[in-house]
């Protein structure tokens, strides 16, 4: 009874001075961050796809916050992203980026902020290791730079006698493979350097006179000797039959879509293997357009208005060939009279494929092959994805392909890829929804790669 007594005494005081005093509930102090993005629509974070209206706060060049706007984040930079939209940094998964000093700073352009290098004649490893440098500086207008090792083929086969050139040293640029017995010890010695996986080339080539492809017998021992050591494969294949033997040997990885024709039926069992072993398949549709090029001087033009690529398309110009000679080429790639690449059957044949593939749960991701002719560093990744999107793709499946499985395929998705708490903020700020079409991924307002604003225009 006293109790009681005593309990409602203290309600009545309580109640009594409510009425007289007011009480603040308790606030946390503001916390400090070194960059506060505010009232943003996140596209591409994570698993929710789309957030609206949040506030990204940055620490130590990664995402420490997330949160509704207005957020209690203090930022000693902030940037108002009212009616702007947010996306993490665009990846292009096939790349020859040389030469590194124009390039870089196209990438970045663009809203490319990282790149995967897919060997090449120039990949030294110490040019290797300089641009690994160069990646990972947060003030440096450079993409972050993955590799591969450098090509792993046979003598006399792609891409050496494909693009012929004296940079090609075999056990510095290329490693060709001869007797089973060499493979072993080649592997491992790979397997130290610091890459994403193995560059297999099993491919004929791009363009005839095709070239023999590699022994099926050595891609399985690379395939073996490669995960006995955890380290992926990454294969070239440019046909149906490069294909089944990479499916065959148990690669991770394709590296090129284009010269592929799946038939659903005959091929079903080889893409349940893929989806089973999560194989990530690049499209490099680029390939394709580029050797259309030179009859479409609209396009050239478009790539000439930006005033960034004026080098690259005179030397295209003064280097390839003539128009009626790129005319005969593509009349024997596509055998038609007249090539146009909107209306050419084996192109809407790659769209029906790649939706196939989508849709049976293969991990598609864009990948342009920057470093052949009329490709085009950052400003082709846009293309491919317009490419996709002319195919029947949406917009966010196609950015998927662009950051979050691009990430995945070089094993870089704890860090890249998404806006989520934890990652590096590497991130691109658009003025137009990119939901509504891919185009306006091209609208950029800002890149900002760990935290820090860097000057792309």
């Amino acid at each position: 009874m006293r109790f009681r007594r005593a309990y409602a005494l203290v309600f009545l005081a309580v109640a009594t001075l409510q009425g007289c005093v007011s009480f603040t509930p308790y606030q946390p102090a503001p916390t400090e961050a070194d960059l506060v993005i505010r009232n943003a629509t996140i596209v591409g974070a994570g698993t929710e796809s789309v957030r609206e209206n949040v506030d990204i706060a940055v620490m130590d060049s990664r995402i420490v916050a997330i949160t509704e706007h207005p957020s209690p984040y203090i930022g000693i930079q902030t940037i108002d992203a009212t009616g702007r939209y947010v996306i993490p940094g665009l990846i292009d998964a096939h790349t020859h980026p040389f030469p590194i000093e124009r390039s870089f700073s196209q990438f970045m352009h663009y809203g490319v902020m990282t790149i995967l290098v897919t060997g090449c004649s120039l990949c030294t490893n110490e040019r290797m290791a300089a641009l690994r440098a160069l990646g990972k500086d947060n003030m440096e207008v450079a993409p972050r730079v993955f590799h591969t090792s450098q090509h792993v083929t046979m003598e006399g086969r792609h891409p050496v006698k494909t693009y012929p050139t004296p940079n090609w040293v075999e056990g510095s640029t290329v490693f060709y493979l001869r007797d089973r017995e060499d493979i072993a010890p080649l592997i491992a010695r790979l397997a130290d350097d610091p890459i994403v996986g193995i560059k297999l080339t099993i491919e004929k080539g791009p363009i005839p006179p095709f070239v023999e492809p590699i022994s099926e017998a050595f891609v399985t021992e690379v395939v073996s000797q490669a995960h006995a050591r955890n380290v992926k494969v990454y294969a070239h294949v440019s046909d149906i039959a490069g294909a089944e033997v990479a499916n065959r040997a148990g690669v991770d990885h394709l590296l090129h879509f284009t010269g592929v024709t799946l038939d659903w039926d005959q091929h079903a069992a080889m893409i349940e293997g893929f989806v089973d072993r999560d194989l990530h398949w690049v499209t490099t549709l680029m390939i394709d357009k580029s050797f259309l090029y030179p009859l479409n001087p609209d396009w050239i033009m478009r790539a000439r208005d930006t005033s960034l690529f004026d080098e690259e398309l005179d030397r295209f110009a003064a280097t390839g060939m003539s128009i009626e000679g790129a005319r005969r080429a593509a009349q024997m790639i596509y055998g038609e009279p007249d090539p146009v690449f909107a209306k050419n059957p084996l192109l809407q044949q790659q769209f029906d494929n790649l939706l196939w593939l989508h849709k049976s749960g293969i991990k598609l991701v864009t990948g342009t092959d920057v470093g052949n002719r009329y490709i085009l560093p950052g400003f082709s990744l846009h293309e491919e994805m317009e490419l996709l999107e002319l195919g029947g793709f949406k917009p966010l499946e196609i950015l998927k392909m662009a950051t979050i499985n691009a990430a995945e395929l070089i094993d870089a998705d704890d860090s890249l890829g998404s806006v989520e708490i934890g990652k590096i903020a590497d991130l691109v700020v658009l003025a137009r929804d990119p939901r509504s079409s891919i185009a306006h991924l091209r609208d950029i307002d800002m890149v900002i790669k760990g935290g820090n604003p860097l000057p792309i225009h």
